[in-house]
């Protein structure tokens, strides 16, 4: 008989444990399809439901999987360091890579000097649940138990936090040896390292004003379903919209995309480029999350010389470009912006539920 782990011993009853919990929790009751309990009490411990599906992606409606994964986040921010707590995922069905890689970010932060225990309860609905969360560290993580890297020799990546330039050659290399099998070209591994060095650049530089280098984190996944890339890098800063806003080059670029906008804005606030960070707090509120996310991804065409930095925008987009079925993601704040390659139309969506803070996804055909 295969010996068990005092690791995997511990999992266990701390899975069965909080199965029996939710059990006693919903004897009698009647179950609402659509309804979210993320959070009971109960005893000297809080319990952490799980949603059916965590999802970033599908947002539309007022019961969805996105509004669902944000109030789940919520209460995880909100109480998860206060004392003892089980994270539920028994009755996870589904869960998505991108919301896989928020989901972490939200627990390390909340457990940061946390004052109780945590423990998770595994999926009795899906195995495939039960693998992303344990090969990406989450249950780890939970458990309070030390996580290391070893990029050079893992077979699949887990979810990678780190500061400044710290693992980003690692995971560069790691998708050159583990995904192209060492046949990445020259120019595909030039094309992959501008972009997650361009995003982590723009973490460091805007995401946390104000903030030493050492809280500026930043988190990425990479991940492969079937023929495709999934590599996505998040941080839990102020976001896309709050930071665009204050960019020497936003006046100029607004005035030359949208003229009529910016002449509406000319009217109601004279001579507003020069009226200094006080009307900043105004214009999102005349242009929406969306849009400033469009505007902080275009590259300098308005010949002003007034270029972001690096031309990130341009590295960024580069990784979906070239590609066929390629497609970038940008989430922030209340703003969604899509992009497939230049010549088409990027797609904007309004969250009406806030994304905490910024992720850019890239999702690639190999």
């Amino acid at each position: 008989m295969k010996r068990i782990s005092a690791e995997h011993r511990e999992m266990k009853q701390a899975a069965g444990e909080a199965r029996w919990l939710t059990r006693l929790r919903r004897k009698n009751k009647i179950y609402i399809p659509g309804k979210v309990a993320p959070i009971r009490a109960l005893i000297d411990r809080d319990i952490f439901i799980a949603p059916k599906y965590i999802s970033i992606y599908e947002f539309e409606g007022r019961v969805s999987p996105y509004n669902e994964t944000m109030e789940f986040l919520h209460q995880i921010r909100k109480k998860y360091r206060c004392r003892d707590c089980v994270v539920d995922f028994s009755q996870t069905e589904k869960i998505s890579a991108a919301a896989l890689v928020v989901v972490y970010a939200a627990i390390e932060l909340a457990g940061s000097g946390r004052l109780g225990k945590a423990s998770v309860s595994l999926s009795l609905k899906s195995p495939a649940v039960n693998i992303a969360l344990k090969s990406s560290n989450l249950h780890k993580l939970i458990n309070g138990l030390e996580i290391k890297y070893a990029l050079t020799s893992s077979r699949n990546m887990p979810i990678v936090s780190s500061v400044g330039r710290e693992q980003m050659d690692e995971v560069v290399d790691f998708i050159q040896r583990r995904i192209y099998d060492g046949k990445m070209s020259p120019t595909q591994e030039h094309v992959y390292g501008d972009a997650v060095s361009e995003t982590i650049n723009n973490v460091r530089l805007h995401a946390y004003p104000g903030e030493p280098n050492e809280n500026k984190r930043w988190w990425l996944m990479c991940s492969t379903f079937g023929k495709q890339l999934y590599l996505a890098i998040y941080d839990c800063g102020v976001g896309i919209p709050k930071t665009v806003v204050e960019q020497p080059w936003f006046f100029p670029l607004l005035k030359f995309t949208d003229p009529k906008l910016y002449e509406d804005m000319t009217k109601d606030i004279p001579d507003f480029e020069n009226s200094g960070v006080k009307i900043f707090g105004g214009i999102p509120t005349r242009v929406s999350d969306e849009r400033l996310i469009y505007f902080s991804m275009q590259n300098d065409v308005t010949g002003t010389r007034q270029e972001k930095h690096g031309q990130g925008s341009k590295s960024i987009k580069a990784l979906v470009n070239d590609t066929d079925g390629g497609v970038l993601w940008v989430f922030s704040n209340n703003g969604l912006y899509t992009f497939n390659e230049d010549g088409q139309q990027p797609g904007a969506s309004r969250l009406k539920n806030k994304f905490p803070g910024t992720l850019v996804q890239w999702n690639i055909e190999l």
